[in-house]
């Protein structure tokens, strides 16, 4: 599969639409990690960011496959909201019949994300750092430690953004949760 049918596929397993780029962006991440891709995603601000993914999002809207529509927040910011336009559902039911195994994947990791996430853009943010971190990593490590170990990709994680992010990293079965005696670890599974 490759990045714009990843795209397209993630949007279709969501017929009310993703708002917001960082959304759009994480749940690509998510993806990508689940089927094993490499879309190339390195740290940013919001945590993992892909610019091939970043290009083939504007490639999708420019030439009229997927809608990108403006909402203004309630703090006077913009968001962009993504929905597939006429010809982008063609394509994504040619993408759901080719690649079913990986669209059920997909329709997995965006029902967790209404489920727990209840569609929070931040809390998947959250939960790509702590994937990201323990990646890097590759240990178990207590939420101070990754707290610590995030500041160094300018990270600035609290005990209570990791506990909603483990929540749906388990959810995704992308770690478990071991319990210690005076600590909890979240580690790759």
């Amino acid at each position: 599969m490759e990045s714009f049918e990843l795209i397209l596929a993630l949007l279709s397993a969501s017929p009310s639409g993703i708002n917001g780029r960082t959304a759009l962006q994480k749940l690509c991440y998510f993806a990508s990690v689940m089927l094993h891709m490499d879309s190339g995603y390195g740290p940013d601000f919001y945590g993992p960011f892909s610019p091939p993914v970043a290009t083939n999002i504007q490639s999708l809207v420019e030439t009229d496959f997927i809608l990108e529509r403006k909402l203004r927040t309630v703090r006077y910011r913009t968001m962009y909201c993504y929905s597939l336009a006429e010809d982008g559902i063609a394509i994504a039911e040619r993408i759901r019949e080719d690649h079913q195994n990986e669209y059920r994947t997909i329709r997995t990791l965006v029902r967790k994300y209404q489920e727990i996430a209840h569609c929070n853009y931040q809390v998947l943010s959250w939960a790509a750092k702590v994937h990201y971190v323990l990646t890097q990593n590759k240990k178990a490590m207590t939420y101070t430690e990754a707290i610590k170990a995030s500041e160094l990709f300018g990270w600035k994680l609290t005990n209570s953004e990791i506990e909603s992010a483990v929540g749906l990293l388990q959810a995704l079965k992308l770690i478990e949760k071991t319990q210690s005696k005076r600590r909890t670890k979240p580690k790759m599974s």
